[in-house]
């Protein structure tokens, strides 16, 4: 295993024992899909039954909805054969590759995960008090966080989390020294979680993903203005096991991608995940945020 492996790698070898490896090579008549439970789980969870039936018409198996607890649940169920295709997020899918050795399949993305971001946002009251302003650049945040409170999303988000901790480490900021009491995750209610949080005064600051924050209503972003706008990045994804073979993954990518917004159930799909269409990637996109990963310090995810 990668030295480079980042925090949390040594729980999910321990977590694995706990699932039941089963028997790769028995003719699989049923594919079992799950989604990170970010933000916008219970939008998917709605149209769950709706991708379910549209990719059964493209591969011939019986795909069921496997409701997961946790990020890490995700990462485990498919490297322990309990899962076959995985709607992750940037750091999953890189945690997801390196815990089965290589053997997880990019099968595709949407449009707007090859140019994601993330916000960072302000109480309106901390702004109207003078504590925080908005940025011209992000090293402009430091001299204003001791006197701030913080709060990331959760630990494993790649746009609550890891990506804007890599570019506040690279402003030379580093969040358990220069925020105020540390900074705070939201364990629970994903992005959503963030915007309360910022918004109903709990904290000063915070990161979110920027498609969440653009779907709320315009008098509630009033009381959270964007102060920064972090550079782009690659984010989400659909994963698959490699042992469902690669025609079997073929269909499944050609599947997502032939989603068409003009058909009404299969907008409806995109409407759940946010976008007008999924497309095809190359992997090596995603090299970038490895590196990120494996240069962030070593305990940050505990």
């Amino acid at each position: 295993m990668s030295k480079t492996l980042f925090a949390g790698a040594f729980a999910l070898a321990l977590a694995a024992p706990l699932f039941a490896q089963e028997d790769a090579a028995a003719p699989k008549t049923a594919l079992r899909m799950s989604f990170i439970p970010d933000n916008n789980v219970a939008a998917l969870e709605k149209v769950a039954d709706k991708i379910s039936a549209y990719l059964k018409e493209f591969t011939g198996l019986d795909v069921k909805y496997e409701k997961t607890s946790d990020y890490q649940a995700c990462v485990n169920g498919l490297a322990a054969n309990k899962l076959d295709l995985v709607w992750f997020g940037g750091v999953t899918y890189c945690q997801a590759m390196e815990r089965t050795e290589g053997k997880t399949v990019l099968v595709a993305c949407r449009d707007i995960d090859l140019h994601f971001k993330s916000y960072f946002i302000a109480n309106k009251e901390a702004i109207e008090a003078g504590k925080v302003k908005k940025l011209h650049k992000l090293e402009d945040l430091k001299p204003m966080l001791k006197d701030l409170t913080f709060t990331f999303g959760a630990k494993d988000s790649t746009s609550g989390h890891i990506m804007p901790r890599w570019f506040l480490v690279q402003a030379g900021i580093a969040p358990e020294k220069d925020m105020k009491g540390g900074p705070q995750y939201q364990l629970q209610g994903g992005h959503g979680a963030t915007f309360k949080a910022v918004t109903g005064g709990l904290v000063d600051v915070g990161v979110l993903n920027y498609t969440v924050y653009d779907k709320q209503k315009p008098e509630d972003q009033a009381k959270a203005p964007i102060i920064f706008t972090t550079p782009e990045f690659v984010d989400y994804c659909f994963c698959a096991h490699e042992r469902l073979g690669k025609e079997t993954i073929d269909k499944l990518r050609k599947a997502l991608i032939a989603l068409d917004a003009k058909k009404p159930e299969q907008k409806e799909v995109l409407d759940a995940w946010s976008c007008k269409a999924f497309v095809e990637a190359d992997p090596k996109r995603w090299d970038g945020m490895r590196k990120v990963l494996a240069e962030l310090p070593k305990d940050f995810l505990k």
